[in-house]
């Protein structure tokens, strides 16, 4: 039987610590303007990097939930992600109206 230390506690520990890594990178960059949201180019990465740590999640999460058989959660996650690969592609690939 797998319990909770097996199964979450790697999951959580994974995206807690590196998550808040992430997150306080993402604070340094924002506030050194290192990434100007103004930017149309630099708007871009940061949906880009937003996506690639939630992308991650996503895809631990499906397989996680996967393995112990929980089809139903899986595939709402794997719908997620689907959604949020549209959403990317879409902010990615348009053009914008402003200059």
């Amino acid at each position: 039987m797998l319990d909770f230390n097996r199964i979450w506690l790697p999951y959580l520990y994974l995206y807690i610590v590196g998550g808040g890594i992430f997150c306080v990178g993402m604070f340094i960059i924002l506030k050194s303007k290192s990434l100007n949201r103004d930017r149309l180019r630099h708007n871009k990465w940061f949906y880009i990097l937003i996506f690639g740590l939630l992308y991650y999640m996503g895809i631990h999460g499906f397989f996680t939930f996967a393995a112990i058989g929980e089809t139903t959660i899986s595939l709402i996650i794997a719908l997620f992600l689907i959604g949020m690969i549209a959403q990317l592609a879409i902010t990615v690939f348009t053009k914008p109206n402003k200059i």
